[in-house]
């Protein structure tokens, strides 16, 4: 992520995502063939270092996913997250205009909640704008990519 680094973009987490957000996404399989697309209605309510976001996710094949996350900023540049799927916590490291967060959790394929680990990088293109693209590992072994543009 080196060549999308900018300090002239700044970024805050908090910031960004306090209010209403709006995002679309998809989901490719580590083949490369397109699993799922969604959209996310994002509310969040900033509180000094933490931030209650609110994830309304509407998937293509008609199904609805809710999330909750409680991130806190815990130093300048660092942040900590956890939902109820999290297992312990999520990490996060911001440089410039870019954030990565890491963290394991569980997520449903068909009837079975699986443990994966999450490998979230966040780039805010300008004011308005924050792309994030994720790796989704399980093993260690890549099994899908997620990317989600969010608009403000």
């Amino acid at each position: 992520m080196e060549n999308v680094v900018s300090k002239e973009i700044p970024f805050e987490l908090l910031e960004y995502f306090d209010g209403e957000t709006a995002a679309w996404g998809l989901v490719v399989d580590r083949f490369g063939n397109l699993q799922r697309t969604f959209k996310v209605k994002l509310t969040g309510k900033r509180d000094n270092t933490k931030l209650l976001l609110k994830e309304y996710f509407s998937y293509n094949d008609g199904k609805k996913e809710y999330r909750e996350w409680v991130i806190t900023k815990t130093e300048p540049g660092s942040y900590e997250g956890i939902s109820k799927d999290t297992i312990g916590f999520a990490r996060g490291k911001k440089v410039g205009n870019t954030i990565r967060m890491v963290y394991d959790t569980t997520i449903k394929i068909g009837e079975n909640d699986i443990k994966v680990s999450f490998d979230d990088r966040f780039i805010k293109t300008d004011r308005k704008v924050v792309i994030n693209r994720a790796e989704i590992l399980k093993w260690g072994i890549k099994i899908a990519d997620v990317t989600i543009f969010f608009s403000k």
